[in-house]
Order: structure tokens, then sequence, then C-alpha cells
């Protein structure tokens, strides 16, 4: 089983509950809108969309260093994403100088 979402806390909760991580994107027509891809694995036991129902309807219980250690580990990979797209971003629409171009710079000179 796969589980798509955009929530931040709920992609923690499933990483501290023992889903795998499988990918995570940057929606690009959404500037702020990261995908989290979850997998079910050996740790998880085949229970994701269980695993999602009990965090939507307020019945997820976790250990709380567990679950922010998760919270780090997510957001270290959101992070990562967004930090590679916006510098492959800002050196596609970085203006390029010409060499033969005169400062714009006004120099004002001592009386």
């Amino acid at each position: 089983m796969r589980v798509t979402t955009t929530d931040l806390y709920e992609s923690g909760f499933l990483h501290c509950a023992g889903a795998h991580l499988a990918d995570i994107w940057n929606e690009r027509n959404k500037a702020s809108t990261v995908i989290f891809v979850f997998d079910d694995c050996r740790q998880s036991e085949g229970r994701l969309e269980e695993l999602q129902r009990s965090y939507h309807n307020g019945t997820a219980t976790v250990n709380l260093a567990e679950y922010r250690q998760s919270l780090e580990t997510i957001k270290d990979a959101m992070f990562r994403i967004l930090r590679n797209e916006n510098g492959a971003n800002a050196e596609r629409n970085k203006p390029r100088r010409n060499r033969n171009a005169k400062s714009s710079r006004n120099y004002q000179t001592a009386n």
C-alpha cells in the first residue's frame, strides 16, 4: 500500500509509526506544497491505512521523543528538496552580465 500526503505532521506520525518515506517532491505549480509518499514496510506491518485513519480521527498515539525525531528527519528531507530546487531556479534566473556593458554606478568626484 502507498499513502500520499501534504501534511508535515501526518508525515512525521507515519514515519514514527514505521512507514517508509518512499518519495518526496515539491509541487511545482504551488510553491509551498510538498508531497510526501509513504510505503508499507516490515515495521508498519501492512497497517498504513489504519495508521492514517487513526491520525485523522484523533486516536493516534506516539512516543513524543520518537515523533520529534521523525519530524526532524522529514523536515530535513523537505528542506533539502526545497533548497535544491531554489538553488537550481536561482541559477536559471540569474541575470547574465555583459562584459562590455558599462557600470550603472554613479561616481561622484570631490570638488
